[in-house]
């Protein structure tokens, strides 16, 4: 399964960095997004928002390196092959947040020649994408939404599904999953048809995902967490289903924490001694006590806004974090 990694919450918006912790609004872990492996484990990759545009705080991240976060397919576990390149930003979840894809080809702007599209792939035969590839578009090709298969792999970068749309939320055990849609347009100014475009894995993994609210965590069966390249939350595949990951146990990915958890650095998790950081909690700034929610407010954690300072995109004026401030 993908995995991305930690994401810290602070008061100013700064990038999310690979191994490097950058505050924006939040302290959090990566994401990482699964490549082919179990449909709980893989993960599609965060809703997708809007653009970043670099206007509003996210929260920081932890990643090997990378100011993106990467993404770990299903079946891998955590710490393999957590990051893409350690040289290029962040890494979530396995996917690697922002920064420009290194392929062959562009997956905004599907520029392969006639009959074949532009899809993420592992070139280094790893599990997470970490390039782009020319693959061969088959006869009657499915849309967003429908059934699909991938040869070989989640992360082969060859399956069933038209242009503009990759193979997703893949089962390891039949190598079948769910259409999903590209993002379109550019890196710059991305588009979507429905939901938010999320971009990992240095740029070559821009996903349209549904946007959520992290509080409610309204994700069914995946997690609500931070889009790294998009102004909100985003549904992302729990790489860890069925792990101890409530507060303040080990992580190194945003998505191997709880719902209503994300992976924060170290430093703002009482009593965190893990350095790759600690599940902390989501809490709602809306209510009359709010730190009364934080597991750690004896030790010094409060509940504080999400987005820091800055104006937090609408609908989530309410969303904030745990921590010990900095």
């Amino acid at each position: 399964m993908w995995l991305t990694r930690l994401t810290n919450p602070s008061p100013n918006r700064r990038r999310i960095l690979t191994l490097g912790l950058v505050l924006a609004g939040t302290p959090a872990c990566p994401a990482e997004t699964p490549s082919d492996g179990d449909t709980a484990n893989d993960d599609d990759g965060t809703n997708s928002a809007s653009p970043t545009g670099g206007s509003t705080p996210t929260p920081t991240v932890m990643t090997s390196g990378n100011p993106t976060p990467t993404v770990m397919t299903s079946g891998s576990t955590m710490g393999d092959d957590t990051t893409a390149d350690s040289s290029t930003g962040a890494t979530f979840f396995g996917v690697d947040m922002g920064g420009a894809g290194g392929g062959v080809c562009d997956v905004f702007a599907q520029d392969c020649p006639e009959g074949d599209k532009c899809m993420p792939w592992a070139a280094d035969g790893g599990q997470s994408w970490n390039s782009t590839t020319c693959s061969p578009v088959v006869d009657n090709p499915g849309q967003t939404g429908d059934p699909c298969t991938v040869e070989g792999s989640a992360v082969s970068g060859i399956d069933d599904c038209d242009v503009g749309t990759m193979c997703y939320n893949v089962s390891a055990e039949t190598n079948t999953g769910t259409c999903f849609e590209l993002c379109g347009g550019s890196e710059n100014n991305p588009t979507c048809d429905e939901g938010l475009c999320a971009v990992y894995n240095d740029g070559n993994l821009p996903l349209c995902l549904q946007d959520c609210d992290p509080i409610l965590q309204d994700c069914n069966d995946q997690l609500c967490l931070a889009s790294p390249s998009a102004n909100g939350f985003v549904c992302i595949l729990d790489s860890l289903p069925g792990s101890v990951g409530d507060y303040g146990a080990p992580c190194e990915f945003v998505n191997t924490c709880d719902p209503g958890y994300f992976c924060a650095v170290s430093s703002i998790v009482a009593g965190c001694l893990n350095p790759s950081g600690c599940c902390a909690e989501f809490c709602d700034l809306s209510l009359p006590d709010p730190t009364s929610q934080c597991t750690g407010a004896p030790q010094g954690e409060e509940c504080q806004p999400w987005y820091g300072m800055e104006v937090p995109p609408p609908g989530y004026e309410h969303v904030g974090f745990c921590g010990i401030p900095n």
